[in-house]
């Protein structure tokens, strides 16, 4: 078959075209391909940190919000209960956990090491707030009854009796206090619950078909539900607790 002259040229023209368009696209892809794995060690980099690492880091943080808020009257204001609240919900209800994730609970448990041993769920609670920087006896702590512990830590502010509310006005009642880091006492466990603002959690080590440490939502969670107490405290709304975490008092 015979081409005219500007069937040639249209050929041509296509041709540049699809050439450029190769081009650009070989010129792109690198570059993407750079941003992919820049990604990928990010991310990598953040899930290799040791445990010892992840509580050197919070020490070191604590240290900075001390600097920064010397005194009570300081921390006592939205703002920086904000700040400090944030990064509780992130450390206890995302950067702990995650380590300890899976760890067996025994009723004995007492280890020190994420997913190394068994726990039992005072000693859990006791560990995390330990790791947080808390000037605490980790084993005084975790032996004494729930209500005992809560008292000890916020000396200044009452239990809450959440008991006499059905489940779901519980679970609203939860809603409502907003975001941070409560201690939750029922009638034989105790556990971390984190609200994150969009979702509450109870993270512990659970006792029920000895599952051990997890994070479940608090609308599915059966200790709680099952639980004919609880009681709750806030440990990042108090401004004296928060105080003497940040120097370690």
């Amino acid at each position: 078959m015979e081409l005219h002259l500007s069937d040639q040229n249209l050929i041509m023209k296509n041709g540049i075209v699809v050439l450029i368009i190769l081009g650009i696209a070989g010129c792109k892809q690198p570059q993407e391909n750079k941003t992919q794995v820049q990604a990928a060690h990010q991310q990598l980099n953040a899930h290799t940190r040791t445990y010892e690492e992840i509580k050197k880091a919070i020490i070191a943080k604590r240290k900075l919000y001390a600097g920064k808020y010397s005194t009570l009257s300081m921390l006592d204001k939205t703002a920086s209960t904000d700040e400090i609240t944030n990064y509780w919900v992130a450390t206890v209800g995302t950067d702990l956990y995650n380590e300890w994730e899976g760890t067996p609970w025994d009723f004995n448990g007492i280890t020190t090491e994420p997913r190394q041993g068994t726990i039992a769920c005072g000693y859990f609670v006791s560990t995390i707030l330990k790791d947080m920087g808390l000037n605490i006896s980790r084993q005084k702590l975790a032996v004494c009854p729930s209500s005992e512990m809560m008292r000890s830590l916020t000396p200044k502010q009452q239990l809450k009796n959440l008991s006499y509310l059905s489940y779901e006005d519980f679970c609203k009642a939860l809603d409502h206090f907003g975001k941070g880091v409560y201690i939750i006492g029922l009638d034989f466990h105790t556990g971390i619950i984190v609200n994150d603002g969009k979702q509450c959690w109870l993270i512990h080590s659970n006792y029920i078909r000895h599952r051990g440490v997890m994070k479940e939502p608090v609308l599915n969670c059966a200790a709680l539900r099952s639980s004919k107490t609880r009681w709750l405290i806030s440990l990042t709304s108090d401004t004296n607790f928060l105080f003497r975490w940040l120097h370690n008092n």
